[in-house]
């Protein structure tokens, strides 16, 4: 019996390392030959619980991956254009395909839009974009469509509101605000209650985030987790969805964003580690990536 289990975890481990010696999905950045991974040489965080990796669309064309959401199994990346290193800039939404890796579509958002930092699902057919000031309902096209939608409401953020992430729950939007100082919150607002403009006073719940959060998303048990990153460091926390109490950490790819769940409970995001303005840090990981949640360590 023993002999067969080791047996297991050495052949699990051959068919991780066979899978991640293969090239990620899609289409690889032409601006580097950098390989994928880490400087000095060593594995990435949490590399055995990564299922799956599609290079991050846009990349050539200097966009930056940031907000990322999934609907109908399909993947919603948002990102924003950083041209010679600018904070803001165009911000598109991209459509991949799970399985291909494949572009199925991209929507260009309105002017105002400069630093898309979240996507999150809306209510049946919609996913939202977030900006630091503003918000995007994207009514989305049948899946059939080569286009995602169309941009069908905006909605302001003022007062200490900041759409730097988001998280959806089917009935309402959840706002997350990224700071390196203090105590930022998660704001909650009913989708039946936006209005043109919204502040925290608007919010029917507000939780508590960790310092560099990054992105949040909540998965079908109703758990919050989010991210946390910089240049240097990737993280993966759960929270107490009321007291913001920290619940359990995993570390992840430095430069790790947004999050999204896909049906089968695995967890979805992207790192903009290695885009064209983050060439120079350490770790080489732009990709859209798949983390089975049981193997996280």
């Amino acid at each position: 019996m023993l002999r067969r289990i080791i047996w297991l975890v050495l052949a699990m481990a051959l068919m991780t390392s066979a899978a991640f010696a293969d090239e990620p999905l899609g289409t690889r950045p032409t601006y580097t030959d950098k390989k994928l991974g880490m400087l000095p040489a060593g594995p990435l965080p949490n590399e055995g619980a990564i299922l799956r990796r599609i290079w991050a669309p846009g990349l050539d064309e200097d966009f930056i991956p940031q907000g990322v959401t999934v609907v109908d199994d399909a993947i919603y990346l948002a990102a924003y254009k950083s041209v010679e290193g600018a904070g803001r800039g165009a911000c598109r939404l991209y459509r991949l395909d799970a399985d291909s890796g494949r572009v199925t579509g991209r929507l260009d958002m309105p002017a105002r839009c400069g630093h898309a930092g979240g996507a999150a699902r809306g209510a049946p057919g919609r996913v939202w974009v977030s900006d630091t000031r503003d918000i995007f309902e994207v009514e989305l096209d049948v899946p059939a469509s080569s286009g995602i939608g169309k941009v069908v409401r905006h909605v302001r953020l003022t007062g200490d509101v900041r759409g730097s992430f988001a998280a959806g729950t089917g009935d309402a939007i959840w706002l997350g605000t990224y700071q390196t100082y203090g105590e930022p919150r998660l704001y909650r607002f009913p989708f039946a209650k936006l209005k043109d403009a919204v502040d925290e006073k608007d919010a029917d719940a507000s939780v508590v985030l960790p310092q560099r959060a990054q992105g949040s998303a909540f998965d079908a048990k109703g758990q919050l987790w989010v991210t946390r990153s910089s240049g240097s460091f990737g993280e993966l926390v759960r929270l107490d969805p009321k007291t913001g109490a920290v619940q359990a950490r995993f570390p992840m790819p430095a430069g790790t964003e947004d999050i999204g769940f896909d049906s089968k409970g695995h967890l979805w995001t992207v790192s903009e580690a290695g885009s064209k303005r983050w060439l120079s840090w350490a770790t080489f990981f732009p990709v859209v990536f798949q983390v089975d949640m049981s193997r996280l360590r």
